[in-house]
């Protein structure tokens, strides 16, 4: 996962939502069935380009999914994971998850919130996601508007950095950093431990484990020129329209100990070093 930056709310949004949100606080109030009149479609670009085309959760490029609006907060029921189930081999297809229905209303005055929108991929949102919302605290029954609850699902628009709360390995698994509850439950809530997203992370893994050493080494042997060159292309791989940029920034985090402005600010740094390498000599004919 990565961080964005929330797109700016267009103007006239709140008008254009007072309605539909009057209708559902409405039929809350009275008790009786309602439907969400779907007006989120509409503002679909707007954060297909603030997250680069990207799914706020497992950063598959829109291209290989249709993409949906998702809502962060579910507007309507909501779920508790009792069992988190795999994906089958070869197969978009869970198996073995196991829900439990917490309550049918959920978090609906949230549903026309600009706040409450990411994008998401179908697989993250439909075959994974649903209707969970990890909560930190017991929860007792329906979530209301006054209540104070603490989200452990991290949102690509939130304020603490996902490096903060996943690991990964050479061959792109996933795992939560350091034990974090954080960490745990987004891996389990929308499934970022499948293995098919896993093959698409693997290589850019390897590449990133790969340029980490050949820095670690050229430091070591005063090779300021292939450690800047180094620094480049992992500064490359991390940038926010690069394929899964969120794990290439929890590897440097993990291998270099550094955040990602860290990073940044050591990547300037290297520039400034003069160079060390020696140069060959031309073999005569």
């Amino acid at each position: 996962m990565l961080l964005f930056k929330r797109p700016r709310q267009p103007r006239g949004f709140r008008a254009q939502m007072r309605s539909a949100e009057l209708a559902v606080r409405n039929a809350i109030a009275s008790g009786v069935s309602f439907e969400f009149t779907e007006l989120w479609g509409d503002y679909k670009r707007w954060f297909v380009k603030a997250q680069h085309d990207k799914c706020g959760f497992c950063e598959v490029f829109s291209l290989s999914h249709p993409g949906t609006v998702e809502h962060f907060a579910p507007k309507a029921k909501v779920q508790e994971l009792r069992a988190p189930g795999r994906e089958l081999k070869y197969l978009s297809n869970v198996e073995g998850r196991q829900t439990r229905d917490v309550c049918a209303t959920g978090y609906w005055w949230l549903a026309y919130r600009w706040s409450n929108w990411l994008l998401s991929c179908d697989r993250c949102n439909s075959g994974w996601k649903r209707c969970l919302f990890p909560i930190a605290e017991t929860r007792a029954g329906a979530p209301h508007e006054a209540g104070l609850e603490t989200p452990l699902l991290l949102s690509p628009y939130g304020k603490d950095a996902p490096a903060n709360h996943l690991v990964f390995s050479k061959l792109g698994q996933i795992g939560p950093r350091g034990g974090s509850a954080q960490g745990r439950a987004t891996i389990d809530t929308v499934g970022l431990d499948r293995e098919s997203l896993r093959r698409q992370r693997f290589h850019i893994a390897e590449r990133t484990f790969g340029l980490i050493d050949r820095l670690l080494r050229a430091q070591a042997t005063g090779d300021h020129v292939t450690a800047r060159f180094s620094a480049e292309d992992l500064l490359a791989l991390g940038r926010p329209s690069q394929a899964h940029a969120g794990m290439v920034r929890c590897i440097v985090l993990t291998e270099l100990r550094q955040s990602w402005p860290q990073f940044e600010s050591f990547k300037k740094q290297l520039a400034t070093k003069p160079t060390s390498r020696r140069r060959s000599k031309k073999k005569r004919i």
